[in-house]
């Protein structure tokens, strides 16, 4: 299976088994973008690293659709402003990544998570 018929096959499990994850994961065009590390969402697209994404197992993956919709979900992409962009989506991806963990996703095992963050 390729890494584009692996994020489909995670975004329509979202679909099924999560559907305010997978109806917000299907309004996103999916890009394969073999220059990012991970994976990215700008609000409209969703991009991933091939490479990144064959390394998941399939609950990783859908973890890590989650993680990259609930950027859309809290505005992430639109509340930056002027704030430093990495040190922005670093504190997106801790709050982000406590909640997901919390409803029973599984992440990548790089994913920021820290319970202190919690709430």
């Amino acid at each position: 299976m390729s890494a584009r018929q692996k994020v489909t096959a995670a975004r329509t499990a979202l679909v099924l088994d999560q559907p305010f994850f997978g109806v917000l994961a299907l309004r996103l065009a999916i890009i394969e973008d073999p220059n990012c590390p991970t994976a990215w969402i700008d609000g409209r697209s969703l991009g991933y690293n091939p490479a990144f994404i064959d390394g998941l197992s399939h609950d990783q993956r859908l973890g890590l659709l989650a993680h990259e919709v609930m950027h859309n979900a809290c505005g992430h992409s639109w509340r930056r402003d002027n704030r430093d962009m990495k040190r922005w989506n670093i504190a997106a991806d801790f709050s982000i990544n406590q909640v997901l963990v919390d409803s029973g996703f599984s992440l990548p095992a790089d994913g920021l998570l820290d319970r202190q963050y919690a709430g």
